[in-house]
C-alpha cells in the first residue's frame, strides 16, 4: 500500500470542487437506479454513496474499506457526459454498521480509503462521516470509543491535507446539539432523548416506541479535534433523527399562534444562530470548548416521504422556501434518493423549487441588511430565548 498518490494518473486528477450554487445533497445506495439520475436532473448536485465501512481484512488483518455499493456503476455515472460537475462523496458508517476496529492508525485508514479510490478510477471526491449506533442498545457499537472519534477526526485531516479531498459529517442532531441544556458530553449512543424526558406524556411516547438511541455531542469532539471549518467543508445536521430535539419542538411544544411550517422555520433559525454563536461542550482531552460553525458551512437534513412526522420529522415544502429566504446556509440534504416519490414526495424537486423561489426574492431585494445570514433583530430575539 503506497503512502502517496500514484504519480502516473493522480497528478492530473483532483477532487471536484463544491458547486457554487446551494448544496442539494442526496444519499443513495443504488447508483444504477433511474431515481438517481432523475434526482440529479431535479437539482441534486452532491451524491453521498451509502455506505462504506472501515474493517480489518479477514485474511491479512490489515485495514480495508468494504462496501456493497456497485463501484463500477458509480464510475459510469461520475464520468457520464453532462454530469461533470456532480460531486460524489463516500458515506462511511450508517445505522447498525461496524465502527473502525481498534489498533490501526488513522494514516493507514486514510491510505486504505485513497487506494480504494485510485483502484476504482477516482470515483469519490471526498468522505462523509455517518457512523451511528445500533438497534442492540447493549451492543458494542451503541457506544463510541475515543479512539474511534480520534480516527474520524484524524482521517479527515489527512484526506484534506494529503489528498485535497472534501470532508463532511452528517451527525444526528443529538450528536451535535447547539441547543443542549448543558455542556455535558458522552460517547454513549443509547441515551434517552433529553428533550423527550421532561414530561411524562413525552417519555411515554419514546418508551412505547422502544427507541432510546440518542447521543450527546460525540461529533462535536470530531469537529473540534479535526480543526473545525479548516477541515470540514460542510456539516449536515440530521433533523430527521428519531425523536430529535427538532421533532419535539415542532410537534410537542406547539405554539397555537403559528402553524407547522412556521414552527419548522423558527426551529431552523434558532439552530443556525446558536451554531454560529457557538455552544459549549466539555470535551475529553480538551475540557470546556466552544463549538461554532458558519452558516455557509451548514446543511440541514430532512427525510422524504418515509417520515411519519411522529418519530421522524416531515418538513413542509414552504418551510424549505422560507428558511432560504431568511438564511444564507449552504443548503439541504435528504435521506434518501431511493425513497423519492413515496407518498408523492420528491425532495430534490422541493429543495430545488425552494432555492429558485428564494433566489427570485433576492433579485428584488435591495436592502443590504437582509443580505446577512439572518436579520439582526431576529438574532437578538433568538439569543434572548437561548
Amino acid at each position: 500500500m503506497s503512502d502517496n498518490k500514484p504519480s502516473s494518473v493522480s497528478e492530473s486528477w483532483s477532487p471536484r470542487p463544491l458547486p457554487d450554487a446551494k448544496l442539494v445533497i442526496g444519499y443513495s445506495h443504488d447508483p444504477a437506479a433511474e431515481k438517481v439520475r432523475r434526482s440529479i436532473k431535479s437539482g441534486v448536485n452532491v451524491v453521498c454513496w451509502s455506505f462504506l465501512h472501515f474493517i480489518r481484512d479477514p485474511g491479512s488483518s490489515q485495514p480495508m474499506v468494504r462496501t456493497d455499493l456497485d463501484l463500477s456503476e458509480i464510475h459510469k455515472l461520475r464520468y457520464q457526459s453532462g454530469l461533470e460537475k456532480i460531486v460524489h462523496v463516500a458515506a462511511v458508517g450508517g445505522w447498525n454498521a461496524p465502527h473502525p476496529p481498534s489498533g490501526i492508525k488513522a494514516e493507514s485508514w486514510a491510505n486504505a480509503f485513497w487506494e480504494l479510490n485510485v483502484q476504482n478510477g477516482y470515483i469519490f471526491d471526498g468522505i462523509d462521516w455517518d457512523l451511528e449506533g445500533h438497534d442492540d442498545r447493549l451492543g458494542p457499537t451503541s457506544k463510541f470509543t475515543l479512539e474511534t472519534l480520534d480516527i474520524m477526526a484524524d482521517v479527515s485531516v489527512l484526506l484534506k491535507e494529503k489528498y485535497g479531498m472534501l470532508v463532511s459529517m452528517a451527525p444526528a442532531e443529538s450528536y451535535f446539539d447547539a441547543l443542549a441544556e448543558d455542556s455535558s458530553f458522552s460517547t454513549d449512543l443509547n441515551l434517552f432523548p433529553r428533550p423527550w424526558d421532561r414530561a411524562e406524556a413525552d417519555r411515554d411516547i419514546v418508551i412505547e416506541a422502544g427507541f432510546q438511541h440518542a447521543g450527546q455531542q460525540c461529533y462535536a469532539y470530531v469537529f473540534h479535534r479535526a480543526g473545525g471549518e479548516r477541515t470540514f467543508d460542510w456539516v449536515g445536521l440530521q433533523l430527521y433523527e428519531a425523536y430529535s430535539r427538532f421533532m419535539h419542538e415542532t410537534s410537542r411544544l406547539i405554539d397555537p399562534d403559528i402553524d407547522e411550517s412556521a414552527s419548522q422555520v423558527e426551529g431552523v433559525l434558532r439552530r443556525t444562530v446558536a451554531l454560529f454563536d457557538g455552544f459549549s461542550v466539555n470535551l475529553p482531552k480538551y475540557g470546556e470548548t466552544r463549538i461554532s460553525i458558519s452558516p455557509n458551512r451548514l446543511v440541514f437534513g430532512f427525510a422524504n416521504g418515509w417520515a411519519d412526522n411522529k418519530k421522524f420529522v416531515r418538513v413542509r415544502p414552504e418551510a424549505l422556501r422560507d428558511v432560504l429566504m431568511r438564511l444564507k446556509i449552504a443548503g439541504f440534504m435528504f435521506w434518501t434518493i431511493e425513497e423519492e416519490g413515496r407518498d408523492g414526495v420528491y425532495m430534490a424537486d422541493l429543495i430545488s423549487n425552494a432555492i429558485m423561489q428564494s433566489e427570485e426574492q433576492d433579485e428584488h431585494e435591495n436592502d443590504e441588511e437582509d443580505s446577512k445570514f439572518v436579520k439582526d433583530e431576529y438574532q437578538d430575539e433568538t439569543r434572548e430565548e437561548l
